[in-house]
């Protein structure tokens, strides 16, 4: 257990590769010639949409010949050509050597937003305030390094995938603070964004600016957290659900005392984990102990600290035989404080959390794992927001709740031996 403690510290960072600069530029709207007209591209690609939707052509539906796009729309053959070829890798249209071009399966799916900017805002993110990525964004190896391994860095991975090929641009900012968040959201008017994507700061306060940026009219999609009275699109996890599984599976290996670890901020996150955590014991006909509901001290200076109220836990006349933690930190506080209490994972105390920080291929793990489809997430969040952008979305906004995977430990072996660093929120 210690091996994985360890080598979390030490696991590879994410990197953007593509080139980074200080601050934005201009936002560059769909480009225009001098004499102000749409580009060709443009011209090709609204051809060729408004082709497959006049004639409802389905994915695998042939087009027409570069030589009848060139008499119709009256550009030369490898001017059409390019343009083709950008459809092809956009995924709108395949193109098969010696047999033709058909209708590919992206159609529909991706909207026109050709040259748009498109901003993320995420805790953990960037070691600066800001940063903004031009070109072609490559999901491998990233320049800018995340602070945190984990959710942020894999729903990051999500967006880039999914806005590769769209000709977008994406600028990074960080809200990790909550006065980081109140500084990014008041200057958005400024940054010529076409539509933002927001992950919010894990300290609530700034519902009032959220609603400021929806109504001066920016698209907006959240992800992972969200603000019920902010009328926008979200994508998050089935936060209820999940939790509510895995305190039954604590449930069916025979435990009924069950800790729940967690802080106790007003976040959508929090308090449907905490209401699965409920569920489950209401179902299984286990009276909820408040005794057994605990939040961290803060203590070791900025460091957060579980002992006391895992050792209060351990107390009790009817002492906890489990623990469900709200996420990573929660987890690492738990297999902190039992280390230093001598207690044995998975033996003395079963663990089972919300953990999306990257784990060694291989490398055994003694607790149970609420994994977030944190790479569904950042693509499916882009698609609502490019609809939003394009005017394809329904007036209402959007509620999708993605389902989390539970991942049981790979070992019980104890984690006496563990020393493990301090948790710094």
């Amino acid at each position: 257990m210690l091996r994985f403690l360890e080598s979390r510290v030490s696991l590879a960072s994410m990197f953007f590769r593509c080139s980074v600069e200080a601050a934005l530029v201009p936002k560059p709207s769909v480009k225009k010639t001098t004499d102000g007209t749409t580009t060709s591209y443009q011209k090709v690609r609204d051809w060729v949409l408004n082709y497959i939707a006049e004639h409802r052509l389905k994915p695998g539906a042939r087009i027409p010949s570069d030589r009848v796009l060139c008499k119709q729309i009256g550009l030369s053959r490898p001017t059409i050509a390019r343009a083709i070829n950008q459809l092809v890798q956009e995924g709108v249209l395949v193109r098969e050597e010696r047999a033709g071009t058909y209708v590919g399966g992206n159609i529909g799916v991706r909207p026109s937003v050709q040259g748009c900017t498109i901003g993320v805002i995420m805790p953990w993110v960037t070691d600066v305030d800001s940063v903004v990525v031009n070109g072609s964004i490559e999901t491998e190896r990233l320049v800018r390094t995340t602070k945190r391994q984990g959710l942020t860095s894999r729903i990051l991975h999500g967006i880039i995938s999914e806005l590769n090929g769209t000709g977008c641009r994406l600028a990074v900012h960080s809200n990790t603070t909550l006065f980081e968040e109140a500084k990014v959201l008041s200057e958005l008017p400024n940054w010529g964004l076409d539509g933002v994507l927001v992950m919010p700061s894990m300290e609530p306060g700034n519902e009032k600016l959220y609603a400021n940026v929806i109504e001066m009219g920016l698209p907006l999609t959240f992800l992972d957290i969200y603000y019920p009275n902010i009328r926008a699109d979200r994508v998050v996890t089935d936060n209820f659900e999940a939790a509510r599984k895995a305190v039954k599976y604590l449930i069916d290996a025979g435990h009924r005392r069950i800790a729940y670890f967690t802080h106790f901020e007003n976040l959508t996150s929090v308090s449907e984990r905490e209401a699965g955590y409920r569920r489950a014991l209401e179902e299984a006909g286990i009276e909820v102990d408040e005794a057994l509901i605990q939040g961290p001290q803060v203590c070791r200076g900025p460091h957060w600290d579980l002992r006391l109220p895992l050792e209060r836990c351990m107390s009790l006349p009817e002492p906890a035989t489990a623990a469900f933690c709200l996420n990573d930190g929660m987890v690492l506080l738990v297999l902190q404080a039992a280390d230093e209490l001598g207690l044995s994972i998975p033996d003395d105390l079963m663990v089972a959390g919300f953990f999306d920080d990257y784990i060694p291929q291989g490398l055994p793990v003694s607790f149970t794992r609420v994994v977030q489809a944190a790479h569904d997430m950042g693509r499916i969040a882009v698609r609502l927001l490019l609809e939003r952008i394009s005017g394809e979305a329904p007036s209402e906004p959007r509620h999708v709740a993605l389902p989390a995977e539970l991942v049981p430990p790979t070992t019980r072996e104890a984690i006496a031996d563990v020393r493990i660093p301090p948790y710094n929120r």
